[in-house]
Formats: structure tokens, sequence, C-alpha cells
């Protein structure tokens, strides 16, 4: 079985069972609508950044252990989001969220006995939600261009429904590594926004590559309108393409989240990875579970 996936030889019915992958993504739509209101109406517990909601930094150079790092994580004065420590300095840099300038305060106070530093060498400084808001609506007004834009290219190189099938695509990646997000109760910051962005490209570009295939195929049979025998050669062929192609782009990116977490890198980095290797994933999952029953309700036998 794997010798002929390998060699794009293998003969399964396509058309046939995208009727059991149509079934699959509705039910993956009623969970994704679930979480996308849960987290709206505040159900669900959507974990933003201090980049968005607001808060204050910390920043402090002293020597620390493991322990000390937990118990700053842990205290009860005002809830940590996130920290960062550096591999060649003893500087550590905590995030609260937003609270009074009381507790503030007596966190700051806090952090100065703990580690035995002087409050006036804890580089304090209140961060505004403004950089998170302006991020967040550049990228919903480059989302809408940038989708209207490829509906209408898409349009014009194959035809309308394709467009509407890669569309379809297109937001159940987006909605999916959205869902683990707040499933999991990940972070999400700018880089995360960043991310989704990026994975726009991913699952457009391998869902493009399927319907150039297609219309190659129509050429190679002779025919001007998709047929169940057209879909099935193609989705064969290319099955592998599709699986190298993920497996090859995850890769460097699980390298850069396994050496970062060993490394003890924290922030940005694994910020922008993780929802990168989710949307590789589920950009070559629906470029084949999702665009298959659609495509499979156009056919003219």
């Amino acid at each position: 079985m794997f010798k002929r996936l390998f060699l794009g030889n293998t003969n399964i019915d396509f058309h046939n069972i995208g009727s059991r992958f149509y079934k699959i993504f509705i039910i993956e739509f009623i969970i994704f609508s679930a979480v996308l209101i849960g987290s709206i109406f505040g159900f669900l517990n959507l974990n933003l950044s201090v980049d968005f909601t607001g808060g204050t930094t910390y920043q402090l150079d002293t020597e620390y252990t493991d322990n000390d790092i937990d118990d700053v994580l842990n205290n009860t004065i005002l809830p940590v989001s996130r920290y960062q420590t550096f591999d060649n300095s003893n500087t550590m840099i905590f995030r609260a969220v937003e609270s009074t300038q009381e507790r503030e305060t007596e966190l700051l106070n806090y952090l100065s006995n703990k580690f035995s530093v002087e409050k006036n060498e804890i580089e304090f400084q209140r961060v505004g939600p403004t950089f998170g808001e302006e991020i967040t609506n550049k990228g919903i007004r480059a989302l809408v261009i940038f989708l209207s834009i490829i509906a209408l290219l898409i349009s014009f190189r194959y035809e309308y429904r394709f467009s509407f099938i890669a569309l379809t695509a297109l937001m159940h990646d987006l909605l999916l590594t959205f869902s683990v997000y707040v499933i999991l109760g990940l972070e999400i910051t700018p880089s995360t926004i960043i991310a989704l962005l990026t994975i726009l490209g991913y699952s457009l570009y391998d869902t493009v590559i399927l319907f150039d295939k297609l219309k190659d195929s129509q050429k190679s049979f002779k025919r001007d309108t998709l047929t169940s025998e057209i879909l099935n050669k193609t989705f064969n062929e290319v099955l592998m393409r599709s699986i190298n192609t993920s497996f090859t782009s995850a890769i460097p990116i699980i390298s850069i989240i396994l050496i970062g977490n060993y490394l003890g890198i924290e922030g940005n980095l694994s910020d922008f990875a993780i929802p990168l290797l989710i949307g590789i994933l589920s950009g070559t999952y629906s470029s084949i579970f999702v665009t298959v029953p659609f495509l499979s309700k156009i056919i003219k036998t």
C-alpha cells in the first residue's frame, strides 16, 4: 500500500467516499462554530496576551532558580501571564495582566523582596492594548482584501465554484487552529495572528495546486467538465505529493519548537511556530478531505 501511495498508483474511489468526508466536515463545522460562539460570549476562555488586553512588564537582572520563577508564576497578588529568560544573562522579564495601580505596585515590591533587588533597579512598564488592536485590525483588513482578490483570481482561472471550495478549505484551517488555541488555552499573541495570516498562503497553495492538476487531467481526458474518473485519477496521483509537502514543511518547524524548548527560548519564536505547524497539517488535510466532498457534488458523470 505504501509503495503504491509513494508512486501515486493508489486506486481510492474519492468520489464515492466524498459523502463521508462531507459528514465529517459538517461535524467539524458544528464544533468550530460552538468554539467561536463560546469564545465570543465568554463561555470559553480566550487567552489573549497583554499586547491585546494591556498589562504590566517587570524586568530585573539577578540570580534565580526554576523554583523562584514558579513562585512568581503562582503568586496571589497579580496573575503573571508569561515570562522570558535568556541563556547568557540573569535577566528575567515577567508580564502580568492589567490591574489597579496598588496591585501592580504590590507585585513590584514582591519581586524586589524575593530577589533582593532595589525597586528602582526593576524596569517597570505599563503596556496598553493599542498594539494588539492595531495588529488585529490590520490583519482583518488584509484578510478581507486578500480573500476577495483570491476569489476573483480563482474564479477567472478555473470557475466560481472552485473559489468557494478554496475559501471553505482556507476558513477550515483558520478555524481549526483557532479552536485548538481556545480549547488548549494557549496564549494568543501578535505573533500568533501573523502566523494565522501565513497559514492562508500555504492552505491556498496546496488547494490551487490540486485545482491545476484537475484542469490538466481534464485536458488529458479531453473533457470540459469534471467527472468522477478525473477526480479519482487526480487525487490518487497527488495524495503522496501533499503528504510529502506537509512532512517536509513540518520538519523545520518542529525542530524550531523542540530546539527552542530545549534551549529555554520563549516568546515570539514559539508563538509563531506552533500555529504555523497546526496550520500546515490542517492545510494538507483540508486540501484532500475538505475539497473532495465539495468537488464530488459538482461531478457530472
